[in-house]
């Protein structure tokens, strides 16, 4: 069963409206919820005296109200208002607090498109690969007014994204952009990784014999990826992999059988992960 949200104070008459987010907003619960979602859009500007007094006199909340004064005569920072709502609501968990202080930290004093970038890098390192690539598409449909560098790095993470769900072929593409806007030679090694993954070896190959000046690059390319294996085998003997073998090779079928079951629940469930919206 879901957690169950008592309601705080009054729904507003007059609501509050966030003019750079252009929205407004009727009680405390839906401003929790645009501070969560504009996480990298907060700052300064958004805790003002207009919203304590709104909290205080439509929501009926002058504890709140007060202790977003008080915040605001110490010159706290964003995060700090953000911890204050949250924590009087109690609507969000403790990891989920820690995480949008997190972006709106990183988020601070920089531009709108920076600050997009960084909640589309957040989606990318928590795994949310297809959120991750909608916001990189996004910036990128101002291409022209990027800087080469900048545009490089939204490629190069679009990349990431794309190969992280196997679409190795579009992932090739955006870290030859990538590579093309900076010389990145990380970008040149993961375009080699992609197209690797892409294509069959004769055609990989064949690939490197077109391109000769990815020659040197392609054997540094090897060496990772026989690092990688030799990791991979080494961390394998010592996992569950192993007792799966064991249990396979003495005859325990059933415990063969539920151990492979939790290994693809989990896997499956981490996919899951992967693609959520």
């Amino acid at each position: 069963m879901s957690r169950v949200h008592l309601c705080l104070g009054n729904p507003a008459v007059n609501p509050y409206c966030f003019d750079q987010a252009r929205v407004r907003i009727y009680s405390v619960e839906e401003l929790c919820y645009f501070l969560r979602e504009n996480a990298y859009l907060l700052d300064e500007t958004i805790f003002t005296r207009g919203l304590s007094d709104w909290l205080y006199k439509e929501c009926g909340l002058p504890e709140l109200g007060q202790k977003l004064n008080m915040l605001q005569k110490n010159k706290e920072k964003p995060e700090s208002f953000v911890t204050a709502i949250f924590e009087y609501t109690g609507y969000f968990k403790p990891e989920e607090i820690r995480e949008t202080q997190r972006l709106v930290r990183v988020s601070a004093n920089v531009t709108l498109t920076e600050k997009q970038k960084a909640r589309a890098d957040y989606f990318l390192e928590s795994r949310r690969y297809v959120l991750a690539m909608q916001e990189y598409r996004n910036l990128l449909q101002d291409g022209d007014a990027l800087a080469p560098d900048f545009a490089g790095s939204i490629y190069h993470n679009l990349g990431t994204s794309q190969a992280k769900l196997f679409l190795f072929e579009k992932a090739a593409a955006s870290f030859e952009q990538a590579y093309r806007l900076t010389g990145n030679p990380e970008s040149l090694l993961q375009y080699l990784a992609a197209m690797r993954l892409h294509l069959k070896e004769p055609e990989y190959l064949n690939f490197l014999t077109d391109h000769a000046e990815y020659y040197d690059a392609s054997l540094e390319l090897e060496k990772r990826v026989v690092a990688r294996k030799e990791a991979w085998t080494n961390s394998r003997n010592q996992s569950v992999v192993s007792e799966i073998k064991g249990a396979f090779f003495s005859g325990e079928e059933e415990k063969c059988r539920e151990l492979m079951g939790q290994e693809v629940e989990k896997l499956e469930e981490e996919y899951r992960d992967y693609v959520v919206q």
